[in-house]
């Protein structure tokens, strides 16, 4: 919602910057540079009309910055007479001002048609010149050009001067002119506006991805320890299934559900007799058993134990397996400085397939503590692993 509303607060700046742009009604009063610009293109293109013009592209490079009537008639005044009489009927009325409306009424409907795009072309390229306000000298030739009307025409006089009185009050009652540079100010501080608000929401876009880079990331190490927890639990529930019905992993499926006991050994146990004196048997052939002490190295990719010794070997023992009848045993981790010293060297292939813990596979001490034996079974010649170790890190 943020950065939506820091969008449209940039698309209004933006909006406003646009708006700012000068633009010149019909029936304002232009300048008078901005006129006599106007009387010129009017008188050029009259000229064009009569065939003996110059184009407009030749005119603004032989004047760039807004040529007069005048500089016309240095490029024209070999015309003769074609061009003595479109100066003259256009020069007494550039002494005066009026409205884009007033040129309009100067020449012929065609002529404007190709009058008007240039003159407004002008008026957006150079500002400056729409927007000067008259100095004492040009505000005084007015006075006196408008005086000079009047004296010519006794009619509209009173006409004029009432709308000179008119315009005059306008500004008094305004209080203060408006800066020619005004609109170029907005257009400016609309622009920083906008931009500000864009890199606004651009930033804040940034943060917003690295939160969720940052959610991900805990979601990921939050699945990573419940998987954890499950292989844990899973280990956990194959060997309290083992320790109840006596058999292996072999008779189990992979949802660790274990197989139905015999339906002969269901018959002949007493009714009466708890599940747990089914194991009593086994538990007294181990202890009735002779002890072995096996020493290993590393499990393979299929969870066997390699390199299976009688003695221990330095730099290749790691674990330590007890068996009383040579089929079943429980293993731990030689618990000797060198042997961890070995093993953490490359605890992902050295202990994370024998054992489990929290994030053992970032050695986090010196010294592995082995909290639950693992166990394992001899299967076709192999001590296979069947529930791993549990260990964690110390010093």
């Amino acid at each position: 919602m943020k950065r939506i509303t820091l969008l449209m607060a940039a698309i209004i700046c933006l909006a406003i910057s646009a708006m700012a742009q000068p633009q010149q009604n019909a029936d304002q009063p232009l300048s008078p540079a901005l006129w006599k610009q106007g009387i010129a293109t009017c008188a050029h293109y009259t000229a064009c009309d009569r065939r003996f013009g110059k184009k407009i592209e030749e005119i603004k490079a032989k004047f760039p910055q807004g040529y007069t009537l005048d500089n016309l008639n240095e490029v024209y005044g070999s015309q003769g007479r074609k061009w003595e009489k479109i100066y003259n009927e256009f020069k007494k009325d550039e002494g005066r001002t009026g409205s884009i409306n007033d040129l309009k009424e100067l020449v012929s409907p065609q002529i404007w048609n190709l009058v008007e795009p240039d003159f407004q072309a002008f008026i957006a390229e150079h500002p400056e010149i729409a927007n000067a306000v008259p100095d004492a000298t040009t505000a005084q030739g007015e006075d006196n050009a408008e005086a000079a009307q009047d004296e010519s025409n006794p009619d509209g006089a009173a006409a004029t001067g009432a709308a000179a009185q008119a315009g005059k009050a306008h500004d008094s009652s305004n209080g203060m002119a408006c800066p020619a540079n005004l609109p170029l100010w907005l257009s400016i501080i609309g622009a920083l506006l906008g931009l500000c608000a864009l890199l606004t929401a651009l930033s804040n876009r940034g943060k917003i991805k690295e939160m969720q880079r940052s959610f991900a990331r805990e979601i990921e190490r939050t699945n990573a320890n419940l998987q954890e927890f499950s292989t844990d639990a899973a280990e956990q529930m194959k060997t309290l299934s083992i320790r109840l019905t006596g058999k292996s992993p072999r008779n189990f499926n992979m949802d660790l559900e274990p197989v139905a006991a015999p339906a002969v050994a269901q018959e002949t146990a007493p009714a009466d007799e708890q599940p747990a004196d089914e194991v009593a048997p086994i538990q007294e052939e181990e202890e009735e058993g002779e002890v072995m002490n096996l020493f290993m190295n590393k499990p393979n990719e299929e969870d066997n134990f390699t390199r299976v010794s009688d003695t221990f070997e330095p730099g290749n023992s790691i674990y330590v397996l007890t068996t009383f009848d040579g089929q079943h045993g429980k293993f731990e981790v030689i618990d000797k400085p060198e042997v961890h010293r070995f093993a953490l060297m490359m605890p992902a292939e050295n202990l994370i397939r024998a054992c489990s813990g929290n994030a053992i596979q970032i050695p986090s001490g010196t010294r592995i503590v082995t909290d639950r034996p693992g166990e394992a079974e001899f299967i076709d010649g192999n001590w296979h692993i069947v529930v791993k170790a549990i260990i964690h890190y110390e010093g």
